[in-house]
Order: structure tokens, then C-alpha cells, then sequence
């Protein structure tokens, strides 16, 4: 099916269509709406920085000395740069080590969840499997589910995890295990993809089967290229979950090999080191996301206005 060509006047810098504002080109010339923009504009500034302004004081604190960080009332720039807290930071703890588990870590959870979660929605939206839509209810209410409630059974399950009948159960505690298969499973995945299959045209697939080609092969080579602006939105969103996850990875990994970078910054805490270095390991564990965020903007962009447009 031939893709309608947008004009290039009508594009963003992103090769997206342009939506219609809040206020046309005539209206905008009106002076109580230009107030409006600016009042608007104001807030939006005004939120922007007040979101901001934690993570800027963090990166300054992580060149300040300890005296400057008590001090009170509180300086905002430091007074002389102290690049070895960084160096302390990495002195103290193993954090290229922790920095190679999170990254074990994250791959396993978004290559797993990838996978899992595009075969359980396409199985549910094209292959008319029974009971389709009680189960797609109970991937909605488990969304419903706090985390927290969770913990316990959890745990239980990964300290004597079953294989089958007439298998002993493995104890996954103080393995990447614990913390990659609960994740594997994502309901939000699950949800944005079953969306998104909705839209495919099943004249496309029955060609396809026509043609020869078994379920699997349709997947992989129809449905798995079309879905690739919603895939990477997923898997950049599951990484950065991933990486800031504190709470689980605290509760089943007491093994300090094992650490993610996450607690690795809590064991300075617990250390008792000062807060420069704190901050400073802070901003070490925070960089590879806000990397990830900046180098794939275009595909975050692209890929939420592609399934908005066209899901």
C-alpha cells in the first residue's frame, strides 16, 4: 500500500506531519493570545526548572568540597573544582564492575521482554488464540497491582524456584536470574504492542500465508519490521526502568559481586562517605541514561508519532 507523501513545509525537523496548535496563525496576532503564550510559556519554563533544578544542584555538588555541601546558607557554584571525588568514588567502590553488572542486566531484561512481549501480543491480536481477551483483562489488572505486594511472593518464588515436577527448585538469590526473569514479562509492553499489531491489515498476513509463509516466518518477516519504531520506544523505556531499578535488586542480591551500579551508590552511603563523592557516584550512574535519552531523541520521537498517527 503506497504511503502518502507529506510536503516538506508541512514536517517538523523530525520528518513527522505538523498538528494543528491550540491557536491558528490568525489568532496568535490577537493580543490577549499572545498572553496567553506567554503565560503559558512562563509555566512551562517555571516547571521545566523546578524538574531540573535537583539534578543541577546534584552535578555541582559533586565538585564541592564536604565544607561546601554543609555549608549553610548553601553556594551554588563551587568555589574550586574538585575532580577528585570522582576518583574517590571509584577508589572506594568497584563501580566499573557494578557499571558491567546493570549493563548484563539491562540487556537481558530488554532483549527478554522484546521478545516475549511481542510474540504474547501478536498472539493475542492476530492468531485468535482462546480466551484472548480474559487474558489481555488480567495483563490490565495486573497493572493495577502495586509492586510492593508483590515483594514476598516474589522472593519466595526465586529462592526455590521451580523447573517442573520432579525437579528441585533452584535458589536464584544472589544471581542476575532474580532480577531478569520477573521482568521479562511486561504488561505495559504487552498493551502498547497488542495496539499497535491491531493496526496491521489482515489482508497483509493472509497474503503472506498464501504465499507459503508459516506463523513464524510472518512474524519475523512481516510483523517484526513494521514494529520497529514501537519496539525501540519499549526497549529504550525497559533499559532506563531497568537501570534505576533500586528497591527489587536490594532485596534479593546481598552478594556485593552481583551489585547493580544503583547500589553501588548505596554502599557508599552505607560506608558513610561524604556526600561529594556521593553525588558524584550519582552522576556517574545517572550519565547512561540521560546518554541513551539524547542520542535516541529522534527515535523516541519518531516512534511515539508514528503510533499515534498511524496506531
Amino acid at each position: 500500500m503506497a504511503k502518502t507523501k507529506i510536503p516538506k513545509s508541512k514536517q517538523t525537523s523530525f520528518g513527522v506531519p505538523k498538528a494543528r496548535g491550540l491557536f491558528s496563525p490568525q489568532e496568535r496576532k490577537n493580543p490577549k493570545v499572545k498572553m496567553i503564550l506567554i503565560l503559558g510559556s512562563f509555566v512551562l519554563f517555571f516547571g521545566a526548572l523546578v524538574s531540573i533544578a535537583p539534578i543541577i544542584w546534584m552535578v555541582l555538588g559533586s565538585f564541592k568540597t564536604p565544607a561546601e555541601i554543609y555549608s549553610v546558607p548553601q553556594s551554588y557554584l563551587p568555589q574550586d573544582i574538585q575532580w577528585g571525588n570522582y576518583v574517590e568514588a571509584f577508589r572506594l567502590v568497584p563501580l566499573l564492575r557494578y557499571l558491567l553488572n546493570s549493563l548484563i542486566i539491562c540487556t537481558g531484561v530488554v532483549a527478554a521482554q522484546l521478545l516475549f512481549c511481542s510474540m504474547a501480543a501478536y498472539s493475542i491480536s492476530k492468531l485468535r488464540v482462546k480466551f484472548a481477551g480474559g487474558i489481555l483483562l488480567l495483563f490490565m489488572t495486573s497493572l493495577m497491582v502495586p509492586f510492593e505486594v508483590l515483594i514476598i511472593p516474589l522472593y519466595l518464588i526465586s529462592k526455590n524456584f521451580p523447573l517442573g515436577p520432579g525437579f528441585p527448585g533452584v535458589n536464584m538469590i544472589n544471581t542476575y536470574w532474580a532480577i531478569i526473569l520477573p521482568a521479562i514479562f511486561s504488561a505495559f509492553g504487552i498493551l502498547i504492542l497488542k495496539d499497535f499489531y491491531d493496526s496491521i491489515p489482515n489482508e497483509l498476513l493472509y497474503a503472506a500465508r498464501i504465499d507459503g509463509c508459516g506463523e513464524v516466518r510472518v512474524f519475523l518477516r512481516f510483523i517484526m519490521p513494521m514494529t520497529r519504531p514501537i519496539m525501540s520506544i519499549l526497549a529504550i523505556f525497559s533499559f532506563v526502568t531497568t537501570w534505576n531499578s533500586f528497591f527489587w535488586p536490594l532485596v534479593v542480591l546481598n552478594n556485593p559481586d552481583y551489585y547493580p551500579l544503583v547500589l553501588g551508590v548505596q554502599k557508599l552511603v552505607d560506608m558513610g562517605e561524604p556526600w561529594n563523592v556521593v553525588l558524584a557516584a550519582l552522576v556517574l550512574s545517572t550519565l547512561p541514561s540521560v546518554l541513551l535519552l539524547m542520542f535516541f531523541q529522534r527515535t523516541i520521537i519518531r516512534g511515539i508519532a508514528y503510533t499515534g498517527i498511524y496506531g
